[in-house]
């Protein structure tokens, strides 16, 4: 069983004096990598690209999947990445490459493909993960070696700048209390904006800013698990409001795919078309997919909570805040009754 072999609720950063202690090892040769062919991965079906060179390294460590010889490891990386992608809702394992304490890396989604490790640095970081628990204490020397060589090359072959930075996510202090999880207040989500996802350009009524109101919301119609289609979605549902219900713009300020992704509709300033009666005063958050029955996956719904806590820290939404759902206040489905009973149980909800 999985739950045996990883405890994901408790993954955690390494203290960050151990990024920095593995470069002053100086450069190296790339070390050896077991492929995903060759731990034994299912096909890849993630296609949200990186651009290289990154900006960022983010590591992580698993708890209770200790391994010290590739068989096992190899083992353990499958079950990973069953956990991943049939709970978690992602298209693959969350990191670019794992280590092991034997030394040897293995490959994650790669170099070119961006990871699910850290909301808001996926598309600008290579996520790397220490197999086994580490609280308070250095991988070993095997391990270290192989990560120095690891960066090292990527700084060679133009996957890593040689002047990364480290995000502020977590204090290294909290990463050695084992009580505290994750979830510590994170920096604003990274927002596909209007460009990336190929928006017409639009002329519609600007927003008074901070509003009052959250309104969750369902696009209905299809779900998108990887950006790329997501993408296409957001670009969809922009031209059948534009073309069909004669908005301005797309109705939604943002939408969350199911990839975990932002995607920026009218955006911030800008009023959206969701909500007759609250399109001036309120955000209209859209999850794209339909929700009657099924609930979003934990990557969608931390998303949306994120970009909430986000629009509260940057001084859009008050922070007496009220969120409801669509249906709370226009005759509608959405929604959806499934993703409605999980809103329900969020800060500042209101009937």
């Amino acid at each position: 069983m999985l739950s045996s072999l990883v405890s994901w609720d408790h993954v955690r950063m390494l203290p960050w004096l151990l990024v920095f202690s593995v470069l002053v090892l100086g450069a190296r040769d790339a070390p050896s990598i077991v492929s995903r062919n060759e731990w034994g991965s299912r096909m890849l079906t993630c296609r949200a690209q990186l651009t290289h060179p990154v900006a960022y390294v983010i590591t992580d460590e698993l708890t209770g999947m200790e391994c010290q010889e590739q068989n096992l490891c190899s083992w353990k990386l499958r079950g990973l990445q069953s956990h991943s992608v049939y709970t978690k809702g992602w298209c693959d394992v969350p990191y670019n490459f794992l280590v092991g304490d034997e030394g040897r890396v293995y490959e994650g989604v790669g170099w070119n493909i961006q990871g699910s490790h850290t909301q808001g640095y996926n598309n600008v970081s290579l996520g790397i993960a220490f197999f086994g628990s580490k609280m308070g204490s250095s991988p070993s020397p095997a391990a270290l070696s192989a990560v120095g060589g690891l960066f090292s090359y990527a700084i060679q072959k133009g996957y890593l700048s040689s002047r990364y930075i480290r995000p502020l996510i977590l204090q290294s202090e909290t990463c050695l209390v084992p009580q505290q999880p994750v979830r510590s207040r994170k920096a604003c989500p990274n927002i596909v904006t209007r460009s990336a996802w190929g928006s017409r350009e639009t002329l519609c009524p600007k927003m008074n800013l901070p509003v009052k109101y959250v309104i969750i919301i369902h696009t209905a119609g299809t779900s998108c698990n990887v950006s790329v289609d997501c993408q296409i979605r957001v670009r969809d549902i922009q031209s059948f409001h534009i073309n069909d219900k004669n908005f301005c713009d797309i109705s939604y300020q943002f939408l969350v795919g199911q990839d975990g992704g932002v995607y920026e509709g009218v955006g911030w300033h800008t009023q959206g078309a969701h909500t007759y009666g609250y399109n001036d005063i309120a955000l209209g958050i859209a999850f794209i997919g339909n929700f009657v029955e099924r609930v979003p996956n934990n990557a969608a719904l931390e998303a949306a909570q994120n970009l909430i806590q986000c629009a509260v820290d940057e001084g859009y939404l008050v922070t007496d805040y009220l969120l409801v759902g669509h249906s709370d206040v226009v005759n509608t489905l959405s929604p959806g009754k499934a993703l409605y009973n999980i809103i329900k149980t969020w800060p500042h909800f209101k009937h």
